[in-house]
């Protein structure tokens, strides 16, 4: 495959990007989630399941339950997903409902991963200090 690349394309357009430093901000969020997400799972796939941590990650997120209203800092959250971003209110709405009120039994672990994804480590930090640390 690479004999089928030009050298000049090779050069100017993909070795940039392999020597290219990380940024130390995405450097340090990327071992922060994957030590949050191992303390995650630890605890809730020991003793309880993806279920509740789902519902959990709901709660955190949207603050009330999601048959009664649609949080407006659950939205934000999402928001950081740019395929999400392009939605309209009213189809990010239908999106939540179907999602995670609906379907929430279906591909829990995706929606777990997902869900902590988009969480800063901020926020991942007060969700482990309100759903874990506290028992």
């Amino acid at each position: 495959m690479w004999n089928k690349i030009p050298f000049d394309v090779f050069v100017n357009n993909i070795m940039p990007y392999a020597y290219q430093k990380i940024d130390s901000k995405l450097s340090n969020d990327i071992r922060n989630f994957v030590f949050d997400y191992n303390m995650i799972i630890n605890y809730y796939y020991l003793d309880l399941n993806e279920y509740c941590l789902l519902i959990d990650l709901i709660w955190f997120c949207n603050s009330v339950p999601l048959n009664t209203n649609i949080h407006y800092k659950f939205i934000d959250i999402l928001d950081r997903n740019t395929s999400f971003k392009n939605l309209s209110l009213d189809e990010k709405r239908e999106y939540i409902n179907k999602k995670f009120n609906y379907e929430y039994t279906l591909k829990t672990t995706n929606k777990n991963k997902f869900l902590l994804s988009l969480l800063t480590p901020v926020e991942r930090a007060q969700f482990i200090n309100k759903y874990i640390i506290i028992y």
